[in-house]
């Protein structure tokens, strides 16, 4: 047998360093045959390898390269690229094996959106028959779709398990029906390739699609993100919590073992932290797993069908939205992101007071006031009974204007229906003018206008007589002789016929809510409270939260003893101006007469109105008076129906809402 020549050895172990390396090269998952990259923009191409190799990625005549650190990470910058139709490949490998690297075929370069959201953004194109119809002729080379798995994790992962796809009807049929629209409405529009990236989940909030640092940077969310790391897997207040903890075990272990021994009972043992569950409703963990994995992929922007599970949230959504941007807009290396969202569509809701979706849209609308976003509204093409309105190529087209007139150029498109500009009382009607009328304002089905109210001072709203003048709707009503308010669409269940000549839905609104501007601030909001008989069924709240409520948690009740007069007193804080105070009662109860007392030391009360209430029906009263300085604020609930209803005791003494005012 010959020896083996020690340039053979050096060979033999060179080449199995070589095929070492190739083995170990990996593109990140987002990376795939059928993929779009990004125009215009420099495109950001990594995965992992051995450490301190070197690795060379090419495409489009283009080689680049970059070092992998110890973690074995590695990130290539292409330049921009213009939109090519054209089918590459995309080759990266170490720069010692050339010949050993990785490969993604068929790849085009044009505009790149994600789409997400909840059910309505996930709804499948087979699920609905107008959209399973189009399934037969989706056949599209340059639309490509991607669908990211259903997945929720604590900490932020690095790969999805999901591939690209060019357009058919075999991978369309499953995939987002708004995504598919949006992607095909632009594809045909502009006429570069697009790509759909799909991270939707039913029944999600806009909380665990959110990253930590996005809730960090919203001041309002401080206390949230203060709670949220504290609980949350791997950051350095969770460890501190738990080195806490575990010192606490260690002496409870000594003085439990001491007890034992000297035949006492243990102590109980210290409970652990809170830590967070990983799954779909928990705030970060769809970041985590179905977002944070694509980054920083090139976007050309970004759609959202959002909302239904945080519908009863008020504005407190528009700061989640600010937190939900931020934290996308930071990880996709992109600060002016496109954000293109929908209000979401009317809907029973079952007993919940139907101002509470209005109140909603209006915060929805508020987060256009966040930098690059917009809003499609669908109040028109909903279905009542179905929370999921089936008619997604509209949703889709909607959304599509947004991108076409922002990020397009094609400036000649208002992507916006009809809304509210300002409001004047015209002797007994009230005039309201409305911005975005491009074509004017019409009917949508030639019938007259629907959905309007008007209301004198005391708030009490009744259906209303709508007629259009140029950029302005007439507003009256035989029955409110001084008109001051207008609200449009203010319900639940309103889908209303107001559109301009794009065909565009006019959006709700009340020109008195949130911010009354005859009345100004409501000193009552957010005030604390006294009843003489607390409810101990979770109904001893709601009664200055800004929500008139039919039920808990919004609505206010006291408990059920049977010794009448009883009360409730609110404390303002400090003493101010008052002149008018606004309560009512929801549909169930047999309250009956509630006076309204004044106080600037809670002990010595003047009456300054009273109302009686019909049974079984929500309704609203304000009691109107001289200018008094007072602190305090009671209800007294006087007496009750004889009959009970909602099956409720007749003892309870419920109130939807005070609000407490200085009128100008």
């Amino acid at each position: 047998m010959k020896p083996i020549l020690p340039s053979l050895v050096f060979a033999s172990l060179n080449l199995f360093c070589i095929c070492g390396f190739a083995a170990d090269l990996k593109l990140a998952s987002i990376f795939s045959d059928h993929m779009v990259l990004q125009r215009d923009q420099a495109v950001a191409v990594w995965g992992t390898s051995n450490p301190n190799e070197e690795v060379v990625v090419e495409f489009a005549g283009q080689k680049k390269s970059s070092k992998t650190g110890a973690d074995g990470k590695w990130t290539v910058k292409l330049d921009a690229l213009k939109a090519d139709a054209t089918s590459r490949d995309l080759k990266a490998y170490p720069k010692l094996a050339s010949d050993k690297g990785v490969s993604v075929k068929d790849v085009l370069v044009g505009d790149v959106w994600l789409a997400s959201g909840q059910s309505n953004m996930e709804w499948e194109m087979l699920w609905k028959e107008d959209s399973k119809a189009d399934i037969p002729q989706a056949n599209h080379p340059q639309l490509r779709l991607i669908q990211i798995p259903l997945v929720a994790n604590l900490t932020p992962q690095e790969s999805v398990n999901a591939t690209w796809a060019q357009c058919t009807p075999e991978s369309v049929a499953s995939f987002s029906a708004v995504g598919y629209y949006f992607g095909l409405k632009l594809h045909q529009e502009v006429g570069v390739p697009i790509g759909v990236i799909q991270s939707a989940w039913g029944g999600t909030r806009i909380e665990p699609w959110t990253d930590p640092t996005g809730f960090a940077a919203v001041p309002a969310l401080a206390e949230f993100s203060k709670t949220l790391v504290s609980q949350l897997p791997g950051n350095e207040a969770y460890k501190a919590k738990y080195k806490e903890h575990f010192a606490a075990v260690e002496t409870w272990l000594t003085q439990a073992r001491e007890a034992v021994v000297s035949g006492l009972g243990a102590p109980p043992m210290p409970p652990q932290p809170t830590s967070l569950n990983s799954d779909a409703g928990t705030p970060t963990a769809l970041y985590n797993a179905m977002i944070h994995p694509l980054t920083p992929f090139g976007l050309k922007g970004s759609i959202w069908y959002q909302g239904e599970s945080n519908h009863n949230e008020g504005f407190s959504y528009v700061d989640k939205t600010a937190a939900l941007l931020h934290s996308w807009r930071t990880a996709f290396k992109n600060p002016t992101l496109p954000f293109y969202f929908v209000q979401i569509a009317p809907f029973q809701y079952g007993e919940e007071d139907p101002e509470i979706l209005a109140q909603f849209w209006i915060a929805q609308q508020r987060c256009q006031t966040l930098p690059h976003t917009g809003m499609a509204v669908i109040s028109d093409i909903a279905e009542i009974p179905d929370i999921h309105p089936a008619n997604k190529k509209e949703v889709a087209r909607r959304l599509a204007l947004w991108a076409l007139a922002r990020d397009y150029g094609k400036s000649e498109i208002d992507p916006s229906g009809p809304i509210y500009a300002s409001h004047k009382v015209e002797g007994k009607a009230i005039r309201v003018r409305f911005e975005h009328t491009k074509g004017g304002l019409q009917s949508r089905n030639g019938k007259p206008l629907s959905n309007f109210e008007i209301a004198a001072a005391d708030g009490v709203f009744v259906v209303a007589e709508a007629k259009i003048d140029g950029d302005s709707v007439i507003v009256s009503s035989d029955k409110v002789a001084a008109p001051k308010q207008v609200r449009f669409a203010w319900s639940k269940l309103a889908m209303p016929n107001l559109m301009n000549g794009n065909k565009l839905q006019a959006t709700a609104f009340h020109t008195h809510w949130p911010v009354d501007p005859d009345l100004g601030a409501n000193f009552a909001k957010g005030c604390e409270f006294v009843s003489s008989d607390p409810n101990p069924w979770g109904w001893n709240v709601g009664l200055t939260d800004g929500n008139w409520g039919n039920a808990a948690p919004q609505c206010f009740a006291t408990g059920t003893s049977d010794a009448f007069p009883k009360h409730v007193t609110i404390d303002l804080k400090s003493s101010m101006e008052i002149n008018q105070v606004r309560f009512g009662v929801p549909n169930i109860g047999s309250t009956k007469t509630v006076a309204i007392s004044v106080s600037k030391d809670g002990k010595d009360f003047e009456e300054v109105g009273s109302h009686v209430f019909g049974s079984g029906k929500a309704e609203r009263s304000a009691a109107v008076f001289p200018e008094t300085n007072a602190r305090y604020v009671r209800l007294t609930y006087k007496d009750f129906h004889s009959a009970e209803t909602g099956g409720f005791s007749k003892f309870f003494g419920f109130t939807s809402e005070v609000e407490v005012y200085r009128t100008k």
